[in-house]
């Protein structure tokens, strides 16, 4: 779920426009421009945007983690010892979990336009990946998906990771897999976290107050520090202001939870061949790109 894409990410976009590609062949007619093809591009799209703002979001945790730490030692203090940074092991998930839910939505894209695809081994490759990320988030302080939500969500994305069966259809392949894909939704969605108690978001919200807390005790020991002036102490009042008033980290947070929420019924829409259900995830993923575009 990075921003540029991996060989697999390309693959899927290369198949979706019905170019021959070794491990994951189209054969017959390309996908038809209805709604199922217009839902993985859409899709594809959503992935690279998460992609985008999961960066963001790892970026923000570093620096607010070194931030505070300097600002507590300027301060006359000792730095806590920094926790270990938590974005980039939930990106490590996030990323084949979106890349199965990519292969999914271009299964459904060369299905609805009456195609077959004969697929290798990168559903099976994007699993190993992801039960390995979620491996490495055992452990962590904090609250994580319960291992129920995580049972389900791990059967759900081996789902997602199945090549169609012989002689399915869109309609069928995406009736027989919605649950499973509501339930690998429903897991990444608690990594992100739910409220700010939970997942991810939990993390952030610790890091950020930590942050602020760190700038109103340098502002604290600036007060009583008589070296410097009352110029001085205003300008350093103004800048420390100008940095609280910026927006948490969890606008963002927020934000992806909303998007990987839309999941499901897009998913479900592009089987139905639902046009306007379509368009509505088009609509999810146009305010999430806006919200992209801004984090970079």
């Amino acid at each position: 779920m990075t921003p540029m894409p991996n060989p697999s990410r390309r693959a899927l976009t290369a198949g979706l426009l019905g170019l021959p590609l070794a491990g994951c062949v189209v054969v017959g007619p390309p996908a038809a421009q209805g709604p199922a093809a217009r839902h993985a591009a859409l899709v594809i799209a959503a992935d690279a945007a998460a992609g985008q703002v999961v960066d963001h979001l790892a970026a923000r945790e570093r620096v607010e983690t070194e931030q505070a730490a300097a600002l507590r030692f300027g301060a006359g203090a000792m730095p806590r010892s920094p926790a270990a940074p938590v974005t980039p092991l939930v990106g490590q998930v996030l990323d084949p979990g979106m890349d199965l839910i990519v292969l999914q939505a271009r299964r459904l894209a060369v299905l609805a336009g009456a195609g077959a695809a004969t697929e290798g081994q990168e559903g099976a490759a994007m699993l190993a990946r992801l039960d390995a990320a979620l491996a490495g988030l055992r452990g962590l302080p904090g609250r994580w998906p319960a291992e129920a939500v995580r049972r389900r969500g791990v059967a759900g994305f081996g789902m997602l990771a199945q090549p169609a069966p012989a002689g399915a259809d869109a309609a069928s392949l995406a009736a027989a897999r919605q649950q499973g894909l509501a339930d690998a939704v429903a897991l990444l969605r608690a990594l992100v976290g739910e409220d700010q108690r939970s997942g991810l978001r939990a993390a952030l919200a610790q890091r950020h107050q930590a942050w602020r807390e760190a700038q109103n005790a340098m502002l604290n020991a600036a007060r009583n520090d008589r070296s410097l002036s009352g110029v001085d102490r205003m300008e350093l009042w103004r800048a420390t202001q100008q940095r609280l008033a910026g927006d948490p980290p969890d606008v963002a947070a927020a934000e992806l939870l909303r998007l990987l929420g839309a999941l499901p019924a897009a998913h479900a829409a592009a089987g139905a061949g639902d046009a306007a259900g379509v368009e509505a995830f088009a609509a999810e993923v146009a305010r999430f790109q806006a919200l992209a575009a801004q984090a970079r």
